[in-house]
């Protein structure tokens, strides 16, 4: 074995040493930055040439803490997460809309009754009769009030799809330029463990506007598909998502919802199947709940429109004057609902020539405890309680599962810690490790010098 050989193994040793403290301390300064996984360098032996005993230590490939699985499991979680807590957001808003206590329709109708009742007992009571058509446009506003919400709502939810469609657009953009860097790098010989978390991140990012589907290629590329297939990511290209309007009159506010697509050339392709994620919740309550609470609404209001009209247009009523009365209210729906009486004294609470009858009043009064087939066969009030009801069981559910969805979510975060996370106790054990092998590989260099001093010596 040539008296170099010791010389050699140490520079090796040196070199190794001072890498493997190089990927300690970058680890150490990254405690605590957002999904940074934790680095380690693979040592190898080198081996012996001839009948030397070794060649020393190389320091190999700097691998990641990184388990695939749980990876992908995150991405899942991230996507059924931003579902439900914008789910729980966004139905909290609708359930806001029918308040329990105070002002509401809920009050509205119990008043519009109770005035029914006082008009029973005084038919002839002018006062009486325009507290009636107060309460009646109270109950009215109230409805219109509710309707009006509802529609904002829906359209400030189609205003996130536009917004979240863009940032998602973004986040593939940004995917596909980290694949190609990746790329690049990994094929120069480069370690590009910095640029693969930052994949990640852009990719749990992405998972919460959508679901997604992540394949990773040999080459250090990811494709990332939509749960319908459709191919978001392929390498470095990247498809545009985009936002065209529906059909015209498909919103409650009579314009018209996003659909989201893919552009491909000159066309926009819409993006077929559930989405997940934060679009998926804010499409299902955009196009489903909204429109269905709406329409339950506008059930309530046209029940309660042509019950009333009917009993006040009945050919045998009579105002205070003797006349047949006029239409109650007036409207399509809840959205545009209106009392259409303006004169208390056109108020048919009879049903003779006697101004004292108040036949009518009592037939309007029973409409309170009346059920109608066009709501399930129950009553005014017990149709609008069960509407607040439906909307308190979602906005309940709906908060549930976000609580769920939260701890599914830490735990996974506990384990993806325990996996990539950077522990300082071991960082400090391994930085002692390292420092002790830079050491012991400078002792070896000072002994080997004395050594050649040594033979220099004999030789002279």
């Amino acid at each position: 074995m040539s008296i170099f050989a010791p010389l050699s193994i140490a520079r090796q040793a040196l070199l190794a040493q001072q890498r493997a403290l190089q990927v300690t301390g970058q680890n150490i300064a990254n405690v605590n930055t957002p999904g940074y996984s934790r680095q380690s360098v693979v040592l190898t032996s080198v081996p012996p040439e001839g009948d030397a005993v070794g060649g020393g230590v190389r320091a190999g490939a700097v691998l990641q803490a990184v388990d695939p699985f749980l990876e992908a499991r995150r991405l899942a979680s991230a996507s059924t997460l931003a579902a439900a807590t914008t789910s729980r957001d966004l139905l909290d808003r609708i359930q806001g809309t029918f308040p329990v206590q105070g002002a509401g329709i809920g009050t509205a109708l119990q008043e519009f009754f109770a005035a029914a009742n006082a008009l029973a007992t005084s038919p002839q009571d002018i006062g009486t009769r325009s507290d009636l058509l107060q309460k009646a446009e109270t109950l009215a506003s109230q409805l219109r009030a509710s309707a009006a919400s509802l529609a904002s709502s829906q359209r400030d939810v189609d205003r996130q799809v536009v917004q979240t469609t863009r940032d998602a657009n973004q986040l593939l953009t940004t995917i596909a330029s980290l694949n190609a860097n990746i790329h690049a790098a990994e094929v120069g010989g480069a370690t590009a463990n910095d640029l693969r978390d930052a994949r990640r991140e852009a990719l749990l990012s992405l998972a919460k506007s959508l679901d997604v589907h992540v394949v990773e290629q040999s080459d250090g590329t990811t494709n990332v598909y939509a749960t319908s297939g459709v191919a978001l990511v392929l390498g470095s290209d990247a498809a545009t998502l985009t936002t065209v309007n529906g059909a015209s009159g498909s919103a409650l506010d009579g314009g018209a919802v996003a659909q989201i697509a893919v552009q491909q050339g000159n066309a926009a392709v819409p993006l077929p199947g559930a989405l997940g994620g934060t679009l998926g919740a804010l499409l299902d309550v955009r196009d489903n709940t909204t429109p269905a609470v709406a329409a339950d609404l506008d059930s309530l209001a046209t029940t309660l429109r042509d019950a009333v009209n009917a009993v006040q247009t009945d050919p045998a009523g009579r105002d205070l004057d003797g006349s047949v009365g006029a239409a109650f209210f007036a409207g399509t729906g809840a959205a545009d609902l209106t009392v259409a009486l303006t004169d208390p004294r056109g108020i048919a609470a009879a049903r003779t020539a006697n101004p004292g009858d108040n036949t009518g009043a009592q037939a309007l009064l029973a409409l309170g405890d009346t059920t109608f087939a066009a709501l399930a066969d129950v009553t005014l009030g017990d149709f609008f309680g069960g509407i607040q009801a439906h909307a308190g069981a979602l906005a309940r559910t709906a908060d549930a599962q976000a609580t769920i969805e939260q701890t599914v979510s830490d735990t996974l975060s506990a384990q993806r810690d325990a996996v990539s996370g950077v522990s300082l106790e071991e960082e400090f054990t391994n930085l002692i490790q390292f420092q002790r092998g830079f050491q012991a590989a400078s002792q070896l260099i000072v002994v080997s010098n004395h050594m050649l001093d040594d033979l220099f010596s004999v030789l002279q």
